[in-house]
C-alpha cells in the first residue's frame, strides 16, 4: 500500500466515525451569536458544542436571559476556558421577544418607574 492510499483511508475511517463532525460548518471570523437568540443548530457551530450542550444553553436563557457573555459558564459544561477561546464569537444582546421569561415580566417606563 503507497503512503497516500494510507493516508486516504485513514481520512475516511476519521471521517465515517465521527459523521457530526464531518458536516460540521464552523463560524467565519467576526461572525458573532447572540447568547438570547441564537437556534441550538447555530450554538452546534461553535467549538466543543454539541446538540446537549447547545439544549442546556437554550434551557438556562429560557430561565432567565444572559446579561453578560460571562454569564454562560453557569451552563454545565461551559468552562471559562472555554469562554475565552470563543468568546469572539459571541456576543449578548436583548431578550428575544419570544422568550417566556422575558415576555412575563411588564417593561418599566424609566420616567414613572412604572409598567407601561
Amino acid at each position: 500500500m503507497t503512503a497516500a492510499l494510507c493516508v486516504a483511508l485513514a481520512a475516511a475511517s476519521l471521517a465515517a466515525a465521527a459523521p457530526q463532525r464531518a458536516g460540521k460548518k464552523g463560524l467565519a471570523p467576526g461572525e458573532r451569536l447572540d447568547l438570547n437568540r441564537c437556534s441550538a443548530a447555530e450554538l452546534m457551530r461553535l467549538p466543543g458544542v454539541g446538540r446537549k450542550r447547545a439544549e442546556a444553553v437554550i434551557a438556562r436563557r429560557a430561565r432567565a436571559p444572559f446579561r453578560r457573555v460571562e454569564d454562560i459558564v453557569a451552563v454545565k459544561g461551559i468552562s471559562a476556558r472555554w469562554l475565552e477561546r470563543n468568546r469572539a464569537h459571541l456576543t449578548v444582546g436583548a431578550a428575544s421577544a419570544r422568550d417566556p421569561a422575558s415576555a412575563s415580566r411588564p417593561a418599566l417606563d424609566a420616567r414613572a418607574g412604572a409598567p407601561r
